[in-house]
């Protein structure tokens, strides 16, 4: 049976959750989680919450879903271990540092493969599999085609987000609250940038009358799939919501109760449910509704554009938990004459409590069954109602105080007996993680690494020294990359004496899964150097290809701190890219602890969001991906935001948008700092540039690599960025 997953932000939430018909409830404590301004649950909270919904069979999952610092870890480490002895059922996790830590502290907590990890496609799936993980949550771009493939193919349980607001960009893969006011998604903080308005703007001109909310979705509503998606295999239909109130967690849960009860029922009785639900959705909280993605039918229609705040027209509901456990009772007597309460649920549970007290028979006010049941019954703010009760003797005298005491005695053993029955889910296997592939000794010398999606780009990069080039994965010209390509863009590279690695994507959909592949074929054929990974899935397709090329982690897989750069070398990485959203500092550590060839990112546009949702399209366009006339590649596109920054906006060939910074990322005048913290390479993001960009960035950091220059600051230059190598993320 599939279980309702509902959102909770309070122990009243989770309370309703349960008392709506959740199947499972999902929250985070006070810290570490990726709603850091929703009330949450202190320790004393999460405890009564899990013991609540196990009475009444709920799982419990514990959001452990944002990046660490390596600051972090001691206090996570003792996090992890009151979650474990608090029992929840599963820990939602992005950082596979947390992952790593879990195992070590908290071996019994399962481990949830988080929408963060941007998992779409089966051999993401099969990569958490093998790494531990016992359930994966889906990215919220894919299609119910896709998610019915993946979930008749993959060994476990698969989670589907099915309403609630959505993310305009890929989750995982969103720095835009991060790099304009330093509040990142990734860490719980995103500021939504995206319920922003903006404007388009084609060769510098205006494609719009007016400015609108292009980046803001609409709310997804997934009642018209959820028989498709039942009958797929689906295993946790997820709700979306930590930030909402009581009011909106017992409406959606109530109404996606209705329709997934009835799914098992007759025809007649699923379409009254599904209007009974309809119903009740339009009464929740929503920024209007749309299921474009599971349909595949992306479009302007997708875009709230015009409601970007949402409307909620319920009326306030009762919160918290209003339904009881019906509980069975029989008083009677033991062997050796003392009264005996025994107290039993449907489910077979039983539990029984004796009193120093042997009844005689009354004289005035026996103990009838009614009087009985009046004071057996008296439960209170127990989980329990008393639905009858029997007495082996009418005919004695019992006060009420000692069936007073037997009830609690025997009520908290009932609770006991319910709780140590508690099935809970066993934790993943994986391989160890300790195990190291790096070289003996560190690289001496930095090297100059250039990103590039054009063969001219390569040639220009090599020409001015660059030591390697990274092409292929995602290009910025709409445009796959062809053998004939690739063949020239390793022969220019090794001709001048430079390294050709191939990129991989940030995403990769079931839809894409081959192109990928296929793409990864070539380059290896034409005689590629090593690999860089930017999705988790590439791992599990290098293994099926038996690749035995070196291979480095991209900063797309989100490296935050010194462990998880650990990991992924035990993976087999030579070296790891740090997150585009790590300080100078914190990379200096993650040198230090992990030992790790670290590379960072110094120069270029960073990608501020990739997103399914097609801007150019829906605008300047048809207004539907579907048989687009291609005019992303007609014109130069950007996104302009209220303070006349702008944004350009470009089109990989898998038709996603990525949305690039307004300003040009430049660390050539902290290049010693660079040098002091050791990092091992530097990396210019050269795609979308033409080759006099490329050369000129080339042979800046190249004289600085050689020492025949020195860049002495001056005034700090308004027009570029820092990111964030000196200033941190909330």
């Amino acid at each position: 049976m599939a279980e309702l997953l509902a959102p909770a932000g309070s122990l009243e939430n989770v309370l309703t959750a349960i008392d709506a018909g959740a199947d499972a409830v999902y929250f985070g404590g006070k810290g570490f989680n990726a709603r850091k301004f929703a009330h949450n649950l202190d320790d004393a909270e999460i405890g009564q919450a899990v013991r609540t919904a196990h009475l009444f069979g709920v799982k419990v999952y514990v959001t452990v879903n944002i990046l660490m610092a390596d600051t972090e870890l001691e206090a996570l480490s003792a996090y992890l271990q009151r979650l474990d002895s608090f029992g929840v059922d599963g820990i939602i996790v992005q950082d596979l540092a947390v992952a790593a830590l879990a195992r070590k502290v908290a071996p019994n907590l399962p481990l949830h493969g988080s929408t963060q990890m941007t998992v779409a496609d089966l051999d993401g799936v099969r990569f958490l599999e093998a790494n531990g993980f016992t359930q994966a949550v889906l990215s919220r771009e894919l299609s119910a085609q896709e998610i019915r493939f993946i979930c008749s193919q993959s060994s476990i349980p698969i989670e589907v987000f099915i309403h609630g607001a959505s993310c305009m960009a890929y989750s995982g893969q969103c720095l835009m609250s991060s790099f304009l006011g330093g509040r990142s998604g990734n860490r719980g903080a995103c500021a939504q940038p995206c319920r922003q308005p903006y404007t388009l703007l084609c060769d510098g001109e205006p494609v719009m009358k007016h400015e609108a909310y292009v980046l803001s979705l609409k709310d997804l509503k997934s009642l018209d799939y959820m028989d498709e998606l039942l009958d797929a295999g689906v295993t946790s239909f997820k709700i979306e919501g930590r930030m909402k109130g009581d009011t909106y967690v017992r409406t959606v849960v109530s109404a996606y109760r209705k329709v997934i009860d009835a799914h098992y029922q007759s025809p007649q009785q699923r379409k009254a449910a599904h209007r009974e639900a309809a119903a009740l959705l339009e009464s929740a909280f929503n920024r209007s509704y749309q299921a474009d993605f599971l349909g595949n039918c992306v479009s302007r229609h997708t875009l709230a554009e015009r409601n970007p705040s949402g409307r909620q027209t319920a009326d306030d509901v009762v919160g918290g938990l209003t339904r009881k456990l019906s509980i069975y009772g029989h008083v009677d007597v033991a062997e050796d004459g003392n009264l005996r309460l025994t107290l039993w649920d449907e489910n077979g549970h039983t539990a029984s409590a004796m009193a120093d007290f042997q009844p005689e028979p009354a004289r005035q006010r026996p103990a009838t069954a009614d009087y009985v049941q009046g004071q057996v019954g008296r439960l209170g703010d127990t989980p329990f109602v008393l639905a009858s009760v029997t007495v082996w003797d009418e005919t004695k005298m019992i006060p009420a105080s000692v069936l007073n005491g037997l009830r609690r005695q025997a009520v908290q053993s009932l609770i006991d007996c319910i709780l140590a029955d508690y099935p809970r889910p066993a934790a993943g296997t994986a391989p160890d993680w300790q195990s190291s592939t790096l070289p003996d000794e560190p690289v001496q010398a930095m090297e100059l690494v250039v990103r590039c999606d054009s063969v001219d780009g390569v040639a220009a990069a090599v020409a001015h020294g660059a030591d390697i080039i990274l092409f292929g994965g995602e290009s910025y010209h709409h445009h796959p990359f062809g053998t004939k390509a690739w063949q020239a863009a390793v022969q220019a590279a090794h001709e001048q004496g430079a390294a050709l690695w191939a990129a991989t994507p940030r995403i990769v959909r079931e839809e894409h899964r081959a192109a990928v592949q296929n793409e990864l074929e070539r380059a290896i054929a034409a005689g590629i150097d090593g690999i860089y990974v930017g999705a988790m899935a590439v791992f599990t397709m290098l293994e099926d290809l038996n690749v035995t090329l070196p291979v480095r982690a991209d900063w797309s897989l989100n490296i935050f701190n010194s462990q998880a750069a650990q990991v992924y070398t035990a993976l087999g990485c030579t070296a790891v890219t740090a997150s585009v959203e790590a300080t100078l500092r914190q990379m200096k550590e993650m040198v230090r602890l992990s030992g790790c060839p670290i590379e960072a990112v110094v120069q270029g546009r960073a990608e501020m969001m990739v997103t399914e949702s097609c801007v150019i399209s829906s605008f300047a366009g048809k207004g539907q991906k579907k048989g687009c006339p291609g005019v992303c590649a007609r014109g130069a596109y950007a996104l302009r935001d209220r303070r006349d920054e702008t944004f350009p906006v470009v089109t990989d060939q898998y038709c996603r948008n990525h949305i690039l910074n307004s300003r040009d990322l430049d660390m050539a005048p902290y290049y010693k700092d660079l040098r002091r913290a050791g990092i091992a390479a530097i990396r210019i993001e050269g795609r979308g540039r033409n080759p006099q960009w490329i050369g000129q960035q080339v042979s800046r950091y190249r004289r600085l690599c050689d020492g025949t220059e020195t860049m002495l600051l001056g005034k700090e230059d308004q027009t570029v960025t820092r990111g964030h190598f000196f200033h941190g993320i909330l």
